[in-house]
Parts: C-alpha cells; sequence; structure tokens
C-alpha cells in the first residue's frame, strides 16, 4: 500500500494539473489528471467538489470513482453558478480505480484566478422600494394607499377602485348613475346627477322650478309653487281653500265654495238660480229674479213701486200704494172704509208719513223741517203739501196745522185716526211706521240710555202742544242741548213723546202730516 501511495504521488507530481473551466449561469468546474499521456473520462458515480475561492493547494479536490490508476487522464466537472477560470495551481483530486489502483488525493492544486458575476446586471423593480423602477409612474416608498401613490406604482386617481387623498368614495368606475360620482363624491340631491331614487337633479335648492330641492319632480300638490306654470300650490287637494286642487287660485265661478268667503259657488254665471254670478246666495232685494222662487226683484226695498220689498208684485190690497198707480191701499179689499177695493178712494183723507232719512236737532227751525217733509213726499210722488209734527216757542201742531174732519191715514192706506179729535185725544189707532216710500221707519239713536229705536224729532204733546222749550234743540236751530222725541212704534202717548234728555246730535226721523 506504501509502494502505491508513492507512486501515485509521483505520477501526480508530473504532471497533474486541474483546470476550472468557465462557465455562464453557474460555476463550472473542471479538473484534469493526465498520467503517461492518457486521459480518463469524466465519472458520473458522484458529484464533484471544488471550492471557489483563494488560490489553495488544498482548497480544492475532485473524486472520480471509476478511472484507472494508470495512463488517464482524470477530469471533474460541476456546475454551481459562478464562473472560474483558469484553475491550474494545486487542485487535489483522488483517482480510485476500478481495478488495483486509487487516486485518492490530488495535492498542491491551487485555484488562482477565480471570479464570481450575477448573471442579472440590474435587479427586478420592487413597487415601494423609493425607487422609480421600470413600468412605475411613481414609488413613494410605502404601499400605503390612501396617499397620492397607489400600492401598484400608479398615481391615485378617481375611478381606480382605491380611497385616495380628498376622496370621499371610490367604486372603482366613474359612472355618475351610481353611488359614487366621477368626483369619487357620494351622490346627492343637488350635485347635478340624476341618481337611483331621484326623479331629477337641476343642481339648486329652488322650490320654484321644474325639479324641487328634494329632488322630485315638481308637480301639483307638492306645496312648492312652479314659477309660470302654476298659480298657486298649497300642498292639499282641498277645493274650499284660496288654491284649488287643480294649482288654481279660488275665484267665483270655479263651482267650488271658497269657505267663509263665498256663501255660493255653482260654476256658472247665472243670476236667476239659487246662487248669483257674485257667488252670494240669491235673496230678495238682490236685483235678480230667482226663477221658480221669485216673481219679481227690483234689488230695492221700496213697498211703492211694481216690486215690493218682499219680491212680490205691486197689488191692490197688498197694503201699501203704488205711487202713481193707486190713490190708497188700506191692506183690504173692502169698499166704502175710505179706501176702495180698487185702491181709489172715495172719502177725503190726509196722509200721514215718517221720514225715511235721519236728522241732528238742527232742522233750520220749524221752516227747514216743512220743506224737509215736502221735498220727501213729492220725491215719493204723494200728492199735497205737508208740515213737520214739531213744537217751537212761537208755534206748534195744535197753532199751525190744519184740524182735518176725515182720517189721517198712511201712505198705504192704513188710517190712524179719524179726525184731528181722534189724533190729539191721548191714542191713534196704528202707529206711524210707514215712510213716504211705503217701507219701514229707520232706527236712530240710541237716546235716553236705550238701545238704537224708531226714534222721531217732536218736542210736542199728545195734545198737539209744545211739550217745553228747553227740549226743542233751540227750536231746532242747533245739534246741541237736549229734545223730546216719540217712538214711531207706539200707539198710546209715546208716539210723540216717548223721551227726553237726549243730545240733539242723535240722529232722528221727524213725522209729516198732510194739510
Amino acid at each position: 500500500m506504501s509502494a502505491l501511495l508513492l507512486a501515485t504521488a509521483a505520477a501526480c507530481s508530473n504532471g497533474g494539473s486541474a483546470t476550472d473551466a468557465s462557465s455562464t449561469g453557474g460555476d463550472t468546474t473542471s479538473a484534469t489528471s493526465t498520467a503517461s499521456g492518457a486521459t480518463e473520462p469524466t465519472s458520473t458515480a458522484g458529484p464533484p467538489t471544488t471550492s471557489d475561492g483563494p488560490s489553495s493547494a488544498s482548497g480544492g479536490s475532485a473524486t472520480d470513482g471509476g478511472s484507472p490508476a494508470t495512463g488517464s487522464t482524470l477530469t471533474a466537472s460541476t456546475t454551481d453558478g459562478d464562473t472560474a477560470a483558469d484553475g491550474t495551481d494545486g487542485i487535489s483530486a483522488t483517482d480510485v480505480s476500478a481495478t488495483d489502483a486509487t487516486d485518492t488525493s490530488a495535492t498542491h492544486a491551487t485555484d488562482t484566478d477565480a471570479t464570481d458575476t450575477d448573471a442579472s446586471t440590474g435587479a427586478s423593480a420592487v413597487c415601494g422600494d423609493g425607487v422609480l423602477g421600470p413600468g412605475e409612474q411613481c414609488d413613494d416608498g410605502n404601499l400605503d394607499d390612501s396617499d397620492a401613490c397607489t400600492n401598484l406604482c400608479t398615481p391615485a386617481a378617481c375611478g381606480d377602485g382605491i380611497l385616495g387623498p380628498g376622496e370621499q368614495c371610490d367604486d372603482g368606475n366613474l359612472d355618475d348613475s351610481d353611488a359614487c360620482t366621477n368626483l369619487c363624491a357620494p351622490a346627492t340631491c343637488g350635485d347635478g346627477l340624476v341618481q337611483p331614487g331621484e326623479e331629477c337633479d337641476d343642481a339648486d335648492m329652488d322650490d320654484g322650478d321644474a325639479c324641487l330641492s328634494t329632488c322630485k319632480a315638481a308637480s301639483c300638490g307638492d306645496g312648492s309653487v312652479w314659477a309660470g306654470v302654476e298659480p298657486c300650490d298649497d300642498g292639499n287637494a282641498l277645493d274650499t281653500d284660496a288654491c284649488l286642487s287643480t294649482c288654481e287660485a279660488a275665484s267665483c265661478g270655479d263651482g267650488f265654495v271658497w269657505a267663509g268667503v263665498e256663501p255660493c259657488d255653482d260654476g256658472n254665471a247665472l243670476d236667476t238660480d239659487a246662487c248669483l254670478s257674485t257667488c252670494e246666495a240669491a235673496s230678495c232685494g238682490d236685483g235678480s229674479v230667482w226663477v221658480g222662487v221669485e216673481p219679481c226683484d227690483d234689488g230695492n226695498a221700496l213697498d211703492t213701486d211694481a216690486c215690493l220689498s218682499t219680491c212680490e208684485a205691486a197689488s191692490c190690497g197688498d197694503g201699501f200704494v203704488r205711487v202713481g198707480a193707486e190713490q190708497c191701499d188700506d191692506g183690504n179689499l173692502v169698499d166704502g172704509d175710505g179706501c176702495e177695493s180698487d185702491c181709489s178712494v172715495t172719502v177725503a183723507q190726509k196722509l200721514v208719513f215718517v221720514s225715511s232719512q235721519l236728522y241732528k236737532g238742527n232742522l233750520g227751525g220749524l221752516a227747514g223741517a216743512d220743506l224737509k217733509c215736502q221735498q220727501l213726499a213729492q220725491a215719493a210722488g204723494l200728492p199735497g203739501t205737508y208740515m213737520a209734527w214739531l213744537s217751537t216757542i212761537q208755534a206748534s201742531p195744535a197753532t199751525r196745522m190744519t184740524h182735518a174732519a176725515v182720517p189721517y191715514v198712511l201712505p198705504n192706506g192704513v188710517k190712524i185716526a179719524d179726525n184731528w179729535a181722534d189724533l190729539v185725544d191721548g191714542n191713534i189707532d196704528h202707529p206711524i211706521d210707514i215712510t213716504e216710500t211705503g217701507g219701514p221707519v229707520p232706527f236712530g239713536g240710541p237716546h235716553c240710555g236705550l238701545n238704537a229705536r224708531a226714534s222721531v224729532w217732536t218736542a210736542t204733546r199728545k195734545n198737539g202742544t209744545l211739550y217745553d222749550e228747553f227740549w226743542s234743540c233751540s227750536d231746532w236751530t242747533k245739534d246741541s242741548g237736549s229734545g223730546l222725541w216719540g217712538n214711531a212704534k207706539e200707539e198710546d202717548d209715546d208716539w210723540t213723546e216717548s223721551c227726553t234728555g237726549d243730545s240733539c246730535a242723535r240722529p232722528s226721523s221727524i213725522y209729516c202730516f198732510q194739510q
């Protein structure tokens, strides 16, 4: 065995060499042992081992498991990813013969000129390393998706599906019809974009146009007036208030009764039915004949014309003297009572009425009062001459009027006294409560602490003489002072001497007697 080792050592010293061949993509090391000019193929029985590093006599080894001991060249190759070149110094190799010789070591082999180089000179780009590499649009050194550079190293943008700076939402699209707009803001009413659940969106909060501030389309009944389209809109479906359910302003003739404003509304302009064209309920005296209800309606309260104040046609016996048509009308059709059944007078009589006008105490004296009676009678078409039933310190009815021997009657023919004596005996047959026009006595006052009443200036006792000059409003020339009144609703002596002491500034009527 010693001899064999010596022989082997000698063989190695006589020209044995190890060669580290260069390769790319992996270190390839080739060790070749030459003995007596023979070459031994590389064994594949086991991987050779080489040490890549500084050249050394003991740094590398190659083992061949099947080469003959003599006359052969030993070559070992391996690939480990590095490049080795020109390694001829001192590579140790052991060649184990298959028969009787074994190369156990190769000494003094040194790898003197080996260089390792990375085949990829540029490292792959890594997003987030802070270096702008190939394919990167930005790289801010982090993988934070909430800043200006995403974790894909692309600038943050609305629609990228990443909630970036200044974005309230980002649904990964630029569709304005969903919950997140292409401005990456939540869809809201008033943003000018019609979103699910919105009928419209005109980008304003004006409730006077076609789109409300609620993003609902304007319509009648929404409570907002659509300018130029709706006259009104009160938000309800009532037709009894100022705005109809059609959003038209309530008006007379629209067929709907405006509560508290219109008594009626029948939707037409007729004045001959129950509701006038003015939306007032038809009534006697409105001047329009209600067909089937009123025989006539002349729009006044006179009972001396063709149509009575009751809207009945005037006729003989109705108790009202129709001026220009009847001489009298005592309310009956009895003959021989002074007013015949044809309303003609067969017995002489004197007319008496209470004035339809109210006057303060300054009547212009007795002469002024007489003139007022005459003017009223003439205006009403009554015949004869008339005087006022008034007294002063100078004169009274008892001293200045005719003491008639014929009946005193009202314009409607109703008798109040048979003659003068009957007139001044303290009671009359009927109150003097009809005016020259046949209408009711007007109410003046209030007087003597009482409510308004049918008060009449007199200052005259029931016998036709002066009651007291103190109660004559300074002989009917002043509105100051006090007076004496009669009551046109009474038949006893109150008809001429009812109360005293009140102010002459209180308006009242006067009695007028035909002479």
